[in-house]
């Protein structure tokens, strides 16, 4: 072996299906975990046994700002991140690359399929609302009252019959 080689090379792998298999569990333990707590903690805030969206909303705020939830939302990140490194084993080179390059490149691929994720839910949501923001279910809506006719609406109030 090379002097190059022992400092930043990595020597290739015999058994890439176990890397492979043993990272992508990683990762799936990863994502589970801080999911599961959020869809627990969404369950435990919901009135009557319906999740909507203000529910998962309130869950997922109340899990950001608590020590307990925010514990679990980074040893997800960390596991996710192990299990990245050990899926691209396989196919990684150097050293520097596998132990920097990967995890970052992990956990902001998982913030990007999670922004992902939430566009789709609202296009989701917006489709099966027909398209109303205000009738999607549990989105809070607005406060003030639309009418019931738009076009009496446009009408003055104290309006005569025509030519009076």
């Amino acid at each position: 072996m090379e002097p190059a080689d022992a400092r930043g090379r990595l020597r290739p792998v015999l058994h890439k299906a176990r890397w492979i298999s043993g990272g992508l569990a990683l990762q799936l333990v990863g994502l589970a975990g801080p999911i599961a707590y959020v869809v627990s903690r969404a369950k435990h805030e919901s009135i009557g046994g319906l999740l909507t969206v203000t529910t998962v909303k309130l869950a997922w705020h109340e899990s950001a700002h608590e020590r307990k939830g925010i514990a679990i939302l980074a040893a997800g990140a960390i596991v996710f991140a192990l299990g990245s490194v050990l899926l691209a084993r396989p196919f990684v080179k150097r050293r520097l690359t596998l132990l920097v390059a990967v995890p970052l490149a992990a956990v902001c691929g998982a913030l990007v399929l999670g922004v992902a994720a939430l566009i789709v839910t609202l296009i989701c949501l917006l489709e099966g609302a027909g398209g109303d923001i205000d009738n999607i279910p549990g989105g809070g809506g607005s406060s003030r009252k639309s009418p019931a006719d738009p076009a009496a609406a446009a009408l003055p109030t104290d309006a005569g019959p025509p030519g009076t």
